[in-house]
């Protein structure tokens, strides 16, 4: 990580104008928040067998800091949490829940975009990690290790050229250790008011902790279409390879903007590692969102999906309803209420059992006004 922070913070000393680094900003935000958590199912376990539930309380301060100029920005966040249990006591930790980020945006001319996202989350709630394919893992230490690099030019005023690079580790106490790599290249351009097409070739590796390994390619091409003012749909698609295998890779999302909230469906086909799973496994994903605002500082969600996670004869799908609530009672006090419910059919390498989901929230977060780092009297937004 030096190497590359490094490398930004001289490249913006030799690149950027001085004139633009005249004009900075730099900021410390600090909040806390309390959460009351009903799990249903704590450890993921089949319903013939006796589900076990309980209540958790979770609180912990967060610190975000910021540097933010013209040519460069720096947002960096750290957050902790203790959780306490109440019929599963054993479980207590007073660092349950660890999350830090550090975000670095750059743009050394008008036309050229980079950005690297580094990330660490520990928690005691994996299944937090599988959001695409939402399968469920019971309470045990678990750890995620990400970086991203994104770089993109805008050739002319209609043509762009992209390229990202992935990189992540997940690990749980008890499953096996996978890390993923994905490189990206692309091409994009935007034909009239309406249409912008794009072709895409990804290049993918898997590797685990028992020594197995998985290697795909994905070229893709993409369509972007606006029906109308507020309607419109997005399609990429194509083949992807994988030990001389060949599936497809799909992406498709139907989005409509109402006065005061926006509904969309979604489908996606992919392949992907999952935490508690050994080996890659393919994906396929139904979704609708739809969100409301009845009011100012109120705005609610609800998604309802399907997935079906697929590796050789086994399939196993899941149904949940997910849906949340957001009241910003100032701009320093939050209220966020949520709540899944669903069922999972059977595991990829377990119990062929149906799994019940059941999990209530309530969150209230208070944070300081955004203030100068070097004023704390004095707030700057």
């Amino acid at each position: 990580m030096k190497t590359p922070l490094a490398a930004l913070a001289l490249a913006a000393t030799l690149a950027g104008p001085a004139a633009a680094f005249a004009q900075t900003e730099t900021y410390a935000r600090l909040s806390a928040s309390v959460s009351q958590i009903y799990d249903g199912n704590l450890f993921a376990t089949p319903a013939p067998r006796g589900p076990q539930d309980d209540l958790i309380s979770r609180t912990g301060p967060s610190l975000e800091v910021g540097y933010l100029s013209l040519p460069l920005d720096i947002v960096a966040r750290y957050g902790i949490e203790a959780e306490r249990y109440l019929n599963h006591p054993d479980l207590n930790a007073n660092a349950a829940h660890q999350d830090a980020s550090v975000r670095f945006s750059y743009v050394p001319v008008p036309r050229l975009d980079l950005a690297v996202d580094a990330g660490y989350v520990a928690t005691q709630s994996p299944a937090e990690f599988n959001i695409e394919s939402q399968l469920a893992v019971g309470r045990a230490p678990a750890e995620h290790v990400g970086l991203s690099a994104a770089a993109s030019y805008d050739w002319d005023p209609i043509t762009k050229f992209s390229g990202e690079y992935t990189f992540g580790r997940d690990s749980v106490v008890g499953g096996v250790a996978s890390v993923s790599q994905r490189s990206r290249a692309g091409l994009q351009r935007r034909t009239g008011l309406r249409n912008t097409y794009r072709v895409d070739y990804q290049f993918r590796h898997a590797g685990f902790s028992d020594g197995s390994s998985s290697t795909s390619y994905v070229v893709t091409a993409g369509w972007a279409h606006a029906l109308t003012s507020r309607t419109g749909f997005e399609i990429a698609a194509g083949p992807r390879l994988n030990a001389g295998s060949v599936r497809p890779e799909i992406a498709a999302v139907l989005r409509r903007q109402l006065s005061r909230g926006e509904l969309s469906a979604s489908y996606s086909s992919t392949e992907m590692t999952t935490i508690g799973e050994r080996g890659t496994i393919n994906v396929d994903r139904v979704f609708f969102t739809g969100r409301y605002r009845p009011a100012r500082r109120l705005a609610v969600t609800a998604t309802p999906s399907w997935s079906q996670s697929t590796r050789g004869n086994q399939h196993v799908p899941v149904y949940t309803l997910d849906a949340e609530s957001t009241f910003e009672a100032t701009p320093y006090l939050s209220v966020v209420a949520w709540a899944r419910i669903g069922r999972q059919n059977g595991t990829l390498s377990g119990p062929s059992e149906m799994i019940p989901y059941r999990t209530l929230g309530l969150k209230v977060t208070i944070a300081q006004p955004r203030r100068n780092a070097g004023d704390a009297g004095a707030e700057t937004r």
